[in-house]
């Protein structure tokens, strides 16, 4: 009795993981798709990774500034009406635009063919911002202001620490294979200090900084970033 019992378990399990699909009406495959694909192979992820077309639901996570997916249905059976969205796509061929937000959202794409029907679901969402903070250094080519908004262009080096990587091991050298100009945006709150490392001072203001940064014969600054803008600027040293 108690085998039977883990036996009955173990298949109402399996029954609520299998997709439930339409009856077909006897035609085996006519309102299936063949694949399905989406015009986001760089960044999106779907899980399962692997489409088949017994299983119904699917969930599709892309890039945070992603804002174009499409999907590119195939049925089966040629004679299938294939509508994603409540809108005809012909097999095989790209849906239309599927408009992203930050909220996530069921697409559905539902197969028909005579009688027969079946209804595939992809949960669509974006990931978090892949932006974070990160600290690079550079000599300073210019501060200047576009419009109301104060920015840095850097000739930015190549930095190697003794560890594999910053925490690992702080000390730290640098080289500098060409001129580069790398230009962003500085963040209103931004931190500026100037003179050098055991003997830096903090400027009150970045007209303060542009008029002391050049005074102790080197342009080379640590900058730290957040968000893709420039909130911190301090001088290079060898141990940060």
């Amino acid at each position: 009795m108690k085998r039977f019992l883990c036996l009955l378990a173990a298949l109402t399990l399996l029954c609520a993981c299998c997709p439930a699909l339409a009856d077909d009406g006897g035609a085996v495959g006519s309102s299936l798709l063949r694949g399905l694909t989406h015009n986001c192979p760089n960044t999106g992820i779907m899980l399962p990774e692997a489409f088949s077309p017994y299983q119904t639901t699917y969930l599709l996570t892309v890039a945070d500034w992603v804002s174009r997916p499409t999907f590119t249905p195939t049925a089966m059976d040629p004679n299938a009406v294939i509508r994603v969205n409540g809108q005809i796509v012909k097999s095989g061929q790209a849906s239309q635009i599927i408009q992203m937000s930050d909220k996530p959202q069921a697409v559905t794409i539902q197969v028909t063919n005579g009688a027969a029907a079946t209804t595939y679901t992809i949960y669509l969402q974006r990931r978090p911002s892949e932006k974070r903070t990160r600290v690079s250094a550079g000599y300073i080519n210019n501060i200047y202001l576009k419009g109301t908004t104060w920015r840095i262009d850097a000739d930015l080096v190549t930095i190697k620490y003794s560890g594999e990587d910053y925490t690992s091991g702080n000390l730290s050298t640098f080289s500098n294979g060409g001129v580069d100009s790398y230009d962003y945006e500085v963040d209103p709150n931004c931190i500026f200090y100037y003179g050098t490392k055991n003997n830096c001072y903090r400027a009150t203001n970045i007209a303060n900084f542009m008029n002391s940064y050049l005074q102790y014969g080197s342009s080379l600054y640590t900058i730290v970033y957040m968000e893709s803008k420039i909130v911190a600027v301090l001088p290079y040293g060898a141990d940060y």
